[in-house]
């Protein structure tokens, strides 16, 4: 089975949503490779029956894989976020980008073409 191209998938949902940028390429290969280590590591973390906690000599902790992948989620979450591709970073984008011009009124146009002709 071919290893999945973390970055090409993103850039083809970005490219569906109107948002790709070749200025994202950096933010692009880092969501790519934080999505390549959240998948390895939920991977495992299944294969190892979701042990969540470890004994210790006082009783109990987080499993470090869990923590890991607990950050991992939330830097996932933050660059997908600033790239536009959650509804909360889709309306963080619309404000960010500049708004295309109004269409120009007909009698404006008008106005236009006179002092043109001047």
């Amino acid at each position: 089975m071919a290893e999945k191209n973390y970055a090409a998938e993103i850039r083809r949902h970005m490219k569906s949503l109107g948002l790709y940028r070749k200025e994202y390429e950096p933010a692009i290969l880092t969501l790519a490779d934080i999505s390549r280590q959240y998948d390895v590591l939920t991977k495992q973390f299944a294969d190892g029956g979701y042990q969540f906690a470890e004994l210790t000599e006082t009783g109990s902790k987080k499993a470090p894989i869990v923590t890991t992948l607990e950050s991992l989620r939330k830097d996932k979450l933050s660059y997908m976020n600033a790239l536009g591709m959650t509804p909360r970073g889709a309306v963080q984008t619309d404000s960010t980008t500049p708004k295309k011009d109004k269409k120009t009124s007909a009698l404006a146009a008008a106005f236009e073409k006179l002092g043109d002709s001047s």
